[in-house]
């Protein structure tokens, strides 16, 4: 089922490493000599988890700790993953995002100890990678609703939570160091970690501090491609006139560009990055009585990054074309461009990101009566600079300044192309780079959520109802985004982007003259000679990057002092401010200030049924949502002639003055969620559980926002629009579950389970194409007129629309190997078939459809990951995979995007050098596995990222 390396690496594991199960004999004064089994490392975590599953009140999953700071993997989501139906999203290699039964990350509540965190990707989705996960405990993903439970989890549900005192009272310490390596980079990193916990006063409270520290050294090899669209022909469809191109299929035949699609731009690129993350937390406990106890918890993280990528971007734009081959599909395979400069892609960036959160929790038990309050604030920051669209040029200039001839040759028949340069393109050639056009951005977004919940569960024992539980909960969110951004371009344009709808300068260029843009040494170095290495052939491996990001941001800063001082046309003020100074994008900040009200009760039954018994609750919430989005919308006021990029009369491209408007727009909408889970037990291990409850999903704060963008086309006569859409109203999902578990005495089960959900309304990005009526220059107008061209609109915006349904099966297996001590595996499969009938079709020539499949749902996903615990020795082997998807109905804002199928293995292994000092070993995607995207059809290849084998050497000492 997996390759031959794969299966190699697992029976490896399995036989050189193995995990212990500890056993003590405790004798209590006073009574009898009785030897208790406790049961620890893997299989006591597994243990625990399959012992909350089967007590729960809903169908539930849960991972545990194995020990006070010693979570099951270097990150949480990378726990969450090994749970039946729960799938992951990761940013440059590391788990950033799950997703449960195939509903992406905005459609689950993720929760730290039952309250919000504040978080700045924009959306809902809580991002993993801000959360150290040795200062965590355990999580739950709870997949059938309960009134009591906040609403907004179609998919799941999840509760993080840390370690409390009072939990485990007395002393208890550990302390972890490790080393990381990383493959690609070939560097060790240190990570540290200790967490100390003690109780006092006869246990009556309690404290707890831990700290992690973490430093990442990561490098990323990609390939992407952007800016597809299609041929014209002899026109200038996307400003590729082929009058003198050889246009041949895969026949061999002649034919025409016309009608088929390319990307503008094909990018290789080595991105190097740094990480630190340092998080905090501390609880405090305080339980005087059996009646009330207090807790105090805060938390603390920080996550720096900063990266650095230097690569080869193919200008597919250009008109210099003198051959290309196209597929039966329309996708160009081939293509032969002359006399063109390779450009070179450069990407920084530098993000500051905290987050911090405290709250205060108190319970109060009577003899019947159990009050629980609760108040939290957490608010999250993030800055970033920098940007991924900055370029340099490898120059056709020889030594004495004369343009000589070349060809860049491109093959896309592989998912990463064969790319080769002919003439005096070489690059390798640190004398051929020369500063061509820049963009600098920068972005600012700042999160804030308070909450207040008061609960209240009150035991009736009156025949089957056994409880009433009932409480409120008020939550204010407060969200916004700013962002800010420059353009600079000394050799092509002569012209710079003061961020307020103004392009600064005369025009003039510097690129007729070979020493222009020419960079210090200190600036430029030859890159690692080993891209994506062990995958691909024909493109080169190495090229000239940029060594030094600050060096870099001066000497062109000095290009831009030149053409001051030369009267280019260039303003003082810009000199005096930097060319890398931000304005402020009118298109591009927003804020969201939700409130939310909530109001339930749920109705707690158990009984007997015959030789069996049974349990269940029925409750409804009610939500109340009220938001005020505010923000500018940047929309276009004049489209005219771009004279720089024109090619009058043979071709025309346009450009615009813009101007910001402000808007604010308030919204509000109510629901009435009723809830159901009903459990029969069986009493000889098989459970049966079934549930029905509607529930919704908030729209993502960022596409709820009022920061709508027209943007001239890029050598074409198309206004693109984006943006948020401030009315967008939430999903709402009617669903089904049941489930079959049975658990065995020897701590094996196994479980099957069925879910339906009709989703009654959903959000989609909806694209709309028509002809453009805003104001267009009667130049414009004219030159577009001479050429049979008009000026189009192409909208892509998120819209409410009539959803579908998924159906689903759950299979989850844990069993332990009798006849072999010490093994075990844990298994499951989750199969998902969704239907969106209601999906609009795109209809654009060369563009396949999507069908009716819903965005971000695979159909097939699965764990498998086999252990051995025995002794002083513990391994685990882990391979998880998940089929292609559709990942967006409009991934370029005309096709639709879809992610490739992709497994991974990953393993650990760890070895108790005595009761205090474990030694261990752990890594991170063994086989060195790629990701990868395509739009629409498999040739279309979008994305190709890899991201190495992650390696952990280190040692845990417990107290």
């Amino acid at each position: 089922m997996i390759k031959s390396k794969v299966s190699l690496a697992v029976l490896t594991a399995l036989t050189t490493c193995a995990l212990s199960t500890t056993a003590a004999a405790q004798t209590q004064p006073g009574e009898d000599n009785v030897e208790l089994i406790q049961v620890r490392g893997i299989q006591g975590s597994l243990r625990q988890a399959a012992f909350q599953k089967q007590t729960s009140d809903v169908i539930q999953d849960s991972i545990v700790a194995e020990d006070i700071g010693k979570f099951p993997d270097q990150n949480v989501a990378e726990s969450l993953q090994r749970i039946t139906g729960v799938s992951i999203s990761r940013v440059n290699g590391e788990g950033s995002q799950i997703s449960v039964r195939s509903f992406g990350p905005e459609f689950n509540v993720v929760k730290l100890n039952d309250r919000t965190l504040a978080t700045t990707t924009g959306s809902r989705s809580f991002d993993f990678q801000v959360l150290p996960s040795q200062l965590i405990s355990g999580a739950d993903v709870m997949k059938s609703p309960t009134a009591d439970l906040s609403a907004g989890s179609i998919g799941a549900y999840v509760n993080i939570k840390t370690a409390k005192p009072l939990k485990q009272p007395g002393f208890h310490a550990s302390a972890t160091a490790k080393t990381n390596y990383h493959s690609l980079v070939k560097d060790a990193t240190p990570e540290l970690a200790g967490i100390i916990s003690n109780t006092f006063d006869d246990d009556t409270w309690g404290v707890l501090v831990g700290v992690s520290f973490k430093e990442n050294a990561n490098r990323i090899d990609a390939y992407r491609t952007s800016h597809w669209n299609q041929y014209a022909g002899n026109g200038s469809g996307y400003g590729f006139p082929m009058d003198a191109a050889d246009v041949l299929g895969e026949d061999g035949n002649p034919t025409t560009l016309a009608g088929s699609r390319g990307p503008g731009r094909s990018i290789f690129n080595m991105i190097d990055e740094d990480r630190e993350r340092f998080g905090a937390n501390v609880a405090v406990q305080w339980a005087p009585n059996d009646s009330f106890e207090s807790t105090f918890d805060g938390l603390y993280t920080r996550l720096d990054r900063e990266y650095l990528g230097s690569g080869l971007q193919v200008p597919n734009q250009t008109p210099r074309y003198t051959r290309a081959v196209i597929s039966e599909e329309g996708t160009l395979l081939e293509a032969t461009i002359a006399d063109t400069d390779l450009e070179m892609n450069v990407v920084y960036g530098l993000q500051e990101s905290t987050t911090t959160a405290f709250g205060y929790n108190g319970v109060y038990t009577g003899d019947r009566l159990v009050l629980e309050f609760d108040a939290s604030y957490s608010k999250a920051e993030t800055s970033f600079e920098g940007d991924d669209t900055t370029a340099l040029h490898y120059t056709m200039f020889d030594a004495d300044g004369v343009r000589q001839p070349s060809e860049i040759l491109i093959d896309y028949h592989n998912d990463i192309p064969s790319l080769s340069t002919t003439g005096a393109l070489d690059v390798t050639d640190i004398s051929k780079v020369r500063a061509a056009w820049q963009r600098y951005a920068a972005e600012e977004a700042e999160d804030t959520v308070k909450e207040v919940k008061l609960d209240a569960l009150y035991d009736i024992d009156a025949g089957p109802l056994v409880s009433v539980k009932a409480g409120a909960a008020y939550t204010k969110r407060n969200i916004a985004f700013s962002r800010f951004g420059t353009e600079f371009d000394p050799t092509s344009g002569g012209e710079t982007w003061n961020g307020a709808g103004m392009w600064i300068g005369d025009g003039s260029t510097w690129g007729d003259n070979p020493a222009t843009g020419a960079l210090p040494a200190s600036v430029l170095e030859l890159s690692a000679n080993n891209f994506m290495d062990g995958t691909g052939s024909g493109f080169p491996r190495q090229w000239v990057q940029i060594a030094n990001h600050k060096a870099y941001r001066e000497a062109t800063q000095a290009y831009l002092e030149h053409a001051v001082a030369n009267g280019d046309g260039w303003r003082g003020d810009i000199v005096n401010a930097g060319w890398d100074t931000v304005y402020p994008s009118p298109g591009g900040s927003y804020a969201n200030d939700e409130t939310m009200i909530a109001l339930y009760s749920r109705f707690n039954f158990e009984g007997e049924l015959g030789d069996y018994t049974w349990r269940g609750n029925l409750g409804a919430r009610y939500v109340d949502i009220d938001n005020t989005a505010r923000g500018t919308a940047s929309t276009i006021d004049m489209l005219m002639i771009n004279q720089e990029s024109s090619n009058l009369p043979e071709s025309v491209d346009n450009t615009a003055t813009t101007s910001a408007k402000s808007s604010t727009v308030d919204t509000s909408e109510s629901h009435f969620l009723p809830s159901a889970n009903f459990m029969l037990n069986f009493e000889n291990g098989y459970i049966v559980r079934l549930a029905a409850a509607q529930t919704i999903t908030r729209p993502s704060l960022a596409d709820a926002g009022v920061n709508v963008q027209e943007t001239a086309g890029v050598d074409s006569p198309t206004v693109t629009i984006a943006g948020g859409n401030p009315y967008l109203k939430s999903y709402e999902v009617n669903q089904l579950d049941a489930s079959v578990e049975y658990y065995a005495d020897n701590g094996n089960a196994y479980s099957l389970a069925f879910f339906y959900k009709d989703i009654s309304n959903f959000i989609s990005t909806i694209t709309t194409v028509g002809p453009w009526e805003g104001n267009i220059s009667p130049e414009l107008a004219a030159a577009y007129a001479n050429l049979g061209q008009t000026v189009t609109y192409n909208s892509t915006r998120k819209e409410n629309r009539d959803g579908g349904s998924v159906t689903g099966l759950e299979v989850g297996v844990l069993h332990n190997f009798d006849f072999l001590p010490g093994f075990g595996v844990q298994a499951n499969y989750t199969y998902a078939d969704s239907k969106d009938d209601s999906a609009l079709p795109i209809n654009l020539p060369s563009v396949v459809e999507p069908g009716s499949g819903l965005e971000g749902f695979a159909k097939n996903s699965y764990n498998l990951i086999a252990f051995y615990d025995k002794d002083a020795f513990q391994a685990r082997v882990a391979y998880n995979w998940r089929d292609s998807f559709l990942s967006s109905r409009s991934g370029d804002g005309i096709q639709p995007e879809y992610n490739d199928a992709y497994g991974q293995l990953d393993a650990s292994a760890s070895y108790d050098i005595n009761e205090t000092f474990t030694v261990s070993l752990e890594a991170v995607n063994l086989t060195n596995e790629t990701r990868l995207q395509y739009y629409g059809q498999r040739d279309r290849v979008s994305l190709v990222e890899m991201t190495g084998t992650r390696y952990y050497l280190g040692v845990r000492a417990t107290f």
